[in-house]
């Protein structure tokens, strides 16, 4: 609704400024106005999908993950009892323990990262993006208008075949902006597979990490059993105590900066994306602005002499 306002102040002004010229252009903007308005919501759409589709994949990652470091305590659980094994394999199993807990923290920020990517991108489409659209047909729109003004009130003896050669040229100009600046925005929508991507090698390595984590305790639990000798018990102990001292800090470490590189890629592609539409946009407003001016000099000569 805020859309279509705002395209009806536009023609509003075009009104008042050419109240005569301006009507075809005027009627030109109005239908393309559709289909970009029905693009910006088609990519809205898009956006809040994608909020839904990584909120319900990490969520499902999560209980994926649950389930694995439950079944790795459990392969811990017969050791815990035992007078030679029982101290390690405690501390092994506080090392699953807390991965269990940062499961639920990685749920919420990466839910919260993705939220606020997707609708910083959408932001900047919903206001930004739309307050430049209309400043491009705004200015494109006068110029041509002028352009239509002075052919179709021009006292000229070639005026009409001036109108015949470049009677078209304003309203084309328009329709043309239109398609450039669908363009623009049709390319983003295709460029937000760039964040498709990070979010998806970013679940891709939290996947990574807690099976190697379960599996470094399924290993030692695979070495023996309670019922082992002293020499395998000493071992099994030992690689416990190893996944407390270094196996359980390391993929502790590594998740942390996983997801501050995570974090910054995300940022930085949500610039990216604000300012590949800002540029885009702004390259076809200057192009055809160009293109109008240079129109004024032909048609003024066309009028003069014919040609």
């Amino acid at each position: 609704m805020k859309f279509y306002t705002t395209w009806t102040t536009v023609v509003a002004v075009l009104a008042i400024i050419l109240p005569d010229a301006s009507a075809q252009i005027e009627n030109t903007i109005i239908s393309r106005r559709s289909g970009i308005s029905s693009t910006l919501s088609s990519f809205n759409n898009n956006i809040k999908n994608k909020i839904n589709e990584y909120n319900s994949k990490i969520t499902s990652l999560k209980n994926d993950m649950t389930s694995s470091l439950s079944s790795a305590w459990q392969t811990v659980t017969p050791f815990l009892v035992d007078a030679d094994i029982g101290a390690n394999a405690e501390l092994a199993s506080d090392v699953l323990d807390a991965a269990s807990k940062v499961l639920v923290t990685v749920e919420s920020t990466f839910i919260a990262s993705a939220n606020t990517v997707f609708s910083s991108v959408n932001s900047c489409l919903s206001n930004k993006t739309q307050a430049s659209i209309n400043t491009t047909f705004v200015s494109l729109a006068s110029s041509n208008s002028q352009m239509s003004v002075k052919l179709s009130t021009s006292s000229s003896s070639y005026a009409s075949t001036c109108r015949g050669k470049y009677g078209n040229i304003p309203n084309d100009l328009v329709n043309q902006v239109a398609d450039r600046v669908q363009e623009c925005l049709n390319n983003e929508n295709n460029q937000q597979s760039r964040i498709n991507s990070i979010l998806n090698n970013y679940l891709t390595m939290i996947r990574q990490n807690y099976q190697g984590l379960t599996n470094h305790v399924r290993y030692c639990s695979s070495l023996g059993s309670v019922n082992s000798r002293t020499e395998v018990k000493k071992q099994i102990a030992a690689c416990f105590k190893g996944i407390s001292i270094y196996v359980g800090p390391i993929y502790k470490a590594t998740l942390d900066q996983q997801f501050i590189f995570a974090s910054v890629m995300l940022q930085l592609e949500a610039v990216a994306s604000n300012n590949r539409v800002k540029e885009c946009i702004n390259q076809v407003t200057e192009t055809y602005n160009a293109m109008s001016a240079a129109f004024g000099p032909v048609i003024d000569a066309c009028l003069l002499n014919g040609q």
